[in-house]
């Protein structure tokens, strides 16, 4: 093969991996910027973990459920509206917003205003993914106003972006448990 033609076969090759690259690069939006926070309905939040982790935690979570969980029957797959994306084990801040991936999509689009009764840190020590209340142990939980005599409900108005949703964790002092839990 002549140079010359060697040369158009890598340009050609740079060429394709670029636009693949751009491809898989782009979410649904395209090129076009991601839309910002005011913009959607949504939330964020930071979790600070203000004491050592257990060595028995295999994984850990932000949940949100839109009813408050008053039996173990309400800690179920249609309560629970989100889940971030697992909190890497031995952290001491976790920052996470509806607008991140989670396991629980709920419609396309921004996450769906409303008012959700319990926001919280879950964990669990089972060594397989586990939907069952008994195997999650609630580790901190949303408190608004600084209030901590019950869990704080989240409000979120259409095309509002609520921040400051943030729960702090002491694995030596839990909060106390929602039903169900063994």
């Amino acid at each position: 093969m002549r140079l010359a033609t060697k040369i158009k076969y890598l340009i050609f090759q740079s060429v394709v991996l670029i636009l693949l690259l751009l491809a898989v690069a782009c979410d649904d939006h395209g090129i076009e910027p991601r839309p910002k926070p005011s913009e959607l309905s949504g939330f964020s939040g930071k979790v600070t973990f203000i004491s050592e982790w257990p060595d028995s935690i295999k994984r850990a979570f932000v949940v949100v459920f839109q009813n408050p969980l008053l039996t173990p029957e309400d800690f179920t797959i249609f309560n629970l509206k989100f889940l971030s994306r697992e909190i890497t084990l031995g952290s001491q801040t976790y920052e996470f917003s509806s607008l991140d991936s989670a396991f629980i999509p709920s419609v396309p689009g921004p996450f769906p205003p409303g008012t959700y009764a319990y926001i919280a840190v879950a964990q669990q020590s089972t060594d397989e993914l586990s939907l069952a209340r008994k195997d999650w142990f609630v580790s901190g939980v949303y408190y608004a106003n600084g209030d901590t005599t019950m869990p704080g409900t989240m409000v979120i108005p259409d095309s509002t972006f609520v921040e400051n949703i943030n729960i702090k964790v002491d694995f030596d002092n839990p909060p106390p448990q929602p039903p169900g839990y063994d």
